[in-house]
């Protein structure tokens, strides 16, 4: 579980963000939704324990802890994947999965071609990330956080600039593996799979503070802010 309770944490003069009261459940999934810089990233990176100088509480498995950027990530099974990837230069596509499973060894394993095998990379295992597509370095990148077996993986829209055929793909692949590892996903993405379970809760960030809180059914039906509502219709037509 992890839990921010009266948290607040200043950026600039712009923007803070100011959470009363957030918990995430183990194996929860949470859909975080808002305009641009309304501070969706802010707050996942918050929950995440990526964010320093912050007062109030921040509690990962019950432990009340002071962020420690990436450390906090391996200590706590977190797994973030963003735009940017994070791939290493040097090491081949079998080597990043081998890395992941032997906690920081890179070992070969047949485990590697296992994950590698499942995002379609299986005939690409020797080959560096700047000799893959950009759709193929995204389908290393999300074989990479599932094969961690995280307890709980963080999606800041890294699939948003490829087709959305693959993006689609992509989305289903995690959501194939949610529900057979039991992770908690909390996820910032234009792709909708999921958000219409009962089970999904949507979190409505705006000016850095959670506005409205509930499943599909209670924010489809009940928005209670202009930006909210227009989100809504534009959701729905995904369906």
């Amino acid at each position: 579980m992890i839990k921010l309770e009266n948290y607040f944490l200043y950026i600039s003069s712009q923007f803070e963000l100011k959470i009363e009261c957030l918990t995430i459940q183990d194996s929860s999934r949470f859909f975080i939704v808002g305009p641009s810089g309304s501070g969706k990233t802010t707050l996942m990176k918050s929950l995440a324990g990526l964010h320093n100088n912050y007062q109030g509480t921040l509690q990962i498995n019950g432990k009340t802890i002071s962020a420690r950027g990436l450390s906090a990530l391996y200590e706590y099974n977190i797994m973030f994947l963003t735009q940017d990837l994070g791939l290493w230069p040097h090491m081949s596509a079998s080597e990043h999965i081998s890395f992941v499973l032997s906690k920081g060894v890179s070992l070969q394993s047949d485990a590697a071609e296992y994950w590698l095998d499942i995002v379609g990379l299986k005939n690409k295992q020797n080959v560096k990330p700047h000799e893959l597509s950009g759709g193929e370095q995204k389908r290393l990148a999300l074989a990479r956080v599932l094969s961690a077996k995280p307890k709980y993986l963080f999606l800041d829209e890294p699939f948003a600039n490829i087709d959305p055929v693959l993006a689609c793909e992509l989305m289903k692949q995690i959501d194939r593996e949610y529900k057979k590892q039991n992770f908690a996903l909390i996820e910032v993405t234009h792709y909708y799979l999921g958000i219409d379970d009962e089970k999904t809760t949507i979190l409505v960030v705006i000016d850095g503070k959670i506005v409205q809180q509930g499943n599909w059914q209670k924010i489809s039906q009940h928005p209670n802010n202009e930006w909210t509502k227009k989100w809504v219709k534009l959701a729905t037509r995904n369906l």
